[in-house]
């Protein structure tokens, strides 16, 4: 027996393809002209939740074909309500992707002072247990004390011959991020709204980025809210997988 398409799945399950559809096509600028498959397939590079879910979308692909290859107004096929399911969750993560700060919740960030000696940094980095701590001075974050950084800028103390306990006890971090600026692409700031696939594209494209940096509209002038690194990729990645 034969089923009318609006009251079933398959009506589901093709609109939430024709959502994916378009959305991809309208978010990167894609012509009408290429293939859902192959639209997919070129996502894949530029978006992680197309990224995770691409064999899903292609095996999601010839389903579509066989549904919507009916006559008059009855289907051909069926799909099963779990595949419906996982269409309209790739639906929702697409066109309302989850924020980066809502799957990782707020954490207290640990900082450090312009004025402290790079001696209370290491103090204060062993004490927090973190390898790099955004530099503030006053309400103004000015940089990032980088562990790498900081071995390198000390190799120029020792080559010159000077004291290191010296060193460590009077330079200040603001002078030694002076001597030793950060690096733009150490670091990057971003406001409280920005997604999980954004905040994964930024370490996809730059492999040099130690974190990022949230405050609430991603300026300089305000307290951080969360600080991601590297290690919280994983659970960014678990977050779009369980969808």
């Amino acid at each position: 027996m034969t089923t009318n398409v609006d009251s079933t799945p398959a009506k589901r399950f093709i609109n939430a393809y024709n959502q994916i559809d378009h959305a991809l096509r309208a978010q990167y600028n894609f012509k009408n002209n290429i293939s859902f498959t192959d639209l997919v397939r070129r996502c894949s590079s530029l978006n992680s939740i197309i990224k995770t879910h691409e064999d899903d979308l292609i095996s999601f692909a010839r389903l579509r074909n066989a549904i919507v290859h009916a006559v008059g107004d009855y289907i051909v096929a069926e799909p099963h309500e779990t595949v419906v399911k996982a269409m309209e969750s790739i639906v929702e993560l697409i066109t309302t992707p989850p924020l980066a700060l809502e799957a990782l919740g707020r954490r207290k960030v640990a900082v450090i002072s312009s004025c402290s000696t790079l001696a209370e940094w290491l103090v204060e980095k062993n004490r927090v247990g973190y390898s790099n701590l955004p530099v503030y001075k006053g309400n103004m974050l000015i940089g990032l004390m980088h562990w790498r950084q900081y071995f390198s800028g000390l190799g120029k103390v020792v080559l010159e011959r000077r004291s290191v306990d010296q060193y460590l006890q009077c330079t200040t971090v603001e002078e030694f991020l002076q001597e030793n600026p950060s690096r733009d692409e150490l670091y990057k700031l971003v406001s409280e709204r920005v997604t999980i696939e954004e905040m994964l594209r930024l370490f996809d494209v730059n492999r040099k980025l130690v974190c990022v940096i949230i405050t609430k509209a991603g300026k300089a002038m305000e307290s951080p809210l969360r600080i991601v690194t590297r290690v919280d990729i994983m659970d960014l990645m678990k977050v779009l997988e369980s969808f």
